[in-house]
């Protein structure tokens, strides 16, 4: 009976700690990007910071930053990524949608100013925001602890409005 108790006992024990293995938690995450802006202009750069949350293969966040392709702009987007694979060397797409700030600096607000007639100068441009969009696909150069780096190729767009006296 003392034998057939301590099976029992054993079981009990056993299940409990298989109850409680490690349930997979998400993770706050963070990342900074640079990226090389290419189009009909000429190339320029892009920062970015996006933070959110990974949780089973997913990212989904928020981000801003800055860029100077034709005028400086500062996106703000919803930033969601897919991770395929196990490990730390991983395949991601991914897509950004938001909205494009307008920040011109002062050249760039007189940039269509020539001067106008007899020494007449018209206003400066006036600039609306727009919508930013992103889209692409990656591979992740991960350390165990799931930092490193990881590089991707996109498509993005960005509008605004600019509004001008024509002479």
């Amino acid at each position: 009976m003392k034998k057939f108790g301590l099976i029992i006992l054993w079981v009990i024990i056993g299940a409990s700690i298989h109850a409680q293995q490690k349930k997979q938690k998400g993770a706050v995450s963070v990342s900074a990007q640079t990226a090389l802006l290419n189009g009909d202009n000429h190339v320029n750069g892009q920062v970015m910071l996006s933070a959110g949350y990974e949780f089973k293969g997913w990212f989904i966040g928020a981000g801003s930053g800055f860029d100077y392709y034709k005028y400086r702009t500062v996106p703000v987007f919803a930033d969601v990524k897919k991770y395929f694979g196990k490990g730390n060397r991983q395949l991601f797409i991914y897509g950004n949608a938001g909205s494009d700030i307008a920040w011109p600096t002062e050249n760039q607000k007189n940039l269509r100013n020539g001067g106008g007639w007899w020494g007449w100068s018209p206003s400066p441009g006036i600039f609306k925001n727009g919508i930013y969009t992103d889209i692409g696909f990656g591979y992740t150069l991960f350390n165990s602890k799931h930092r490193g780096f990881f590089t991707a190729i996109g498509y993005s767009t960005k509008t605004i409005t600019e509004i001008y006296d024509e002479s």
